[in-house]
């Protein structure tokens, strides 16, 4: 989870720390608002069920899955969608409804790889600082997603972002920079932060990436570190997606020169 909702995503450092005042105390407010919401969220703690829509439809035209982008359903490549980014950004918003806020998963590892014991499941205690900085942040952030979501909403014909064209949806995405680089952050943390807090659904995103996530105590053999992982993803993807653009100028090019001849 970032510190400010624009700035780029960065793996998070696990900081250990004491004490905990309790929660009901510090955040009573959110607590009811979150408990309200997720009785008709279909199951979110802070979008309602409108709102987790929109989120989710938005976070899928800017990180595309194969159902989402014809580029990515050549490629295969999970997407935003797939990777539950969604349910990553609702946690993330409601943090402070956990006995320890759901901020900084513990370590050193998980049992992904071997480990007796899963050392991420429990969340790292706060510090009476950090727990008043991220009260602060979050606040900030449920501010901000639920502007959002109106402004998204008001942006396309449908007055519904979940229910507008993919074209409509890219274009509204395109105009509304705060909004835009808002949502793609938390899209990016979602799709390859570890799985505690909420997104990278089934390690989809690692998978992607070829990127076997925390694998300590078990770690890299020699012949791991030095294996040819194979082509870049990234790099495929661009290439094939100018390919794509550029077959309709090449398409009419053909015609005009009488291509294809009988």
């Amino acid at each position: 989870m970032d510190e400010f909702a624009r700035r780029e995503p960065t793996r998070r450092t696990v900081v250990a720390a004491i004490g905990l005042a309790p929660v009901a105390s510090l955040a009573p407010s959110i607590l009811a608002e979150s408990k309200a919401r997720a009785a008709h969220g279909a199951g979110y703690r802070f979008f309602d069920a409108h709102q987790a829509a929109v989120v989710k439809a938005a976070a899928a035209r800017l990180v595309p899955g194969p159902h989402d982008d014809p580029v990515e359903a050549l490629l295969g490549s999970p997407g935003a969608t797939e990777a539950d980014v969604v349910r990553y950004i609702d946690t993330m918003l409601s943090a402070f409804d956990f006995a320890r806020p759901r901020i900084f998963a513990g370590g050193p590892w998980s049992n992904r790889h071997g480990g007796k014991h899963d050392y991420m499941k429990r969340f790292v205690k706060l510090a009476p600082r950090q727990r008043d900085a991220w009260h602060r942040r979050i606040k900030l952030l449920r501010r901000q997603y639920a502007a959002a979501v109106k402004s998204l909403d008001a942006a396309v014909s449908t007055k519904n972002f979940a229910t507008a064209s993919a074209l409509e949806q890219d274009n509204a995405l395109t105009k509304l920079d705060d909004v835009r680089d808002l949502i793609f952050g938390h899209t990016i943390e979602g799709m390859y932060s570890v799985p505690e807090y909420g997104g990278n659904r089934n390690l989809v995103g690692w998978h992607s990436i070829s990127w076997p996530g925390d694998t300590q105590p078990r770690g890299y053999t020699p012949d791991e570190v030095e294996r040819n992982d194979g082509a870049d993803v990234v790099l495929v993807s661009g290439i094939v997606a100018r390919v794509l653009d550029l077959l309709p100028d090449a398409a009419q090019r053909m015609a005009a020169r009488g291509w294809p001849r009988g």
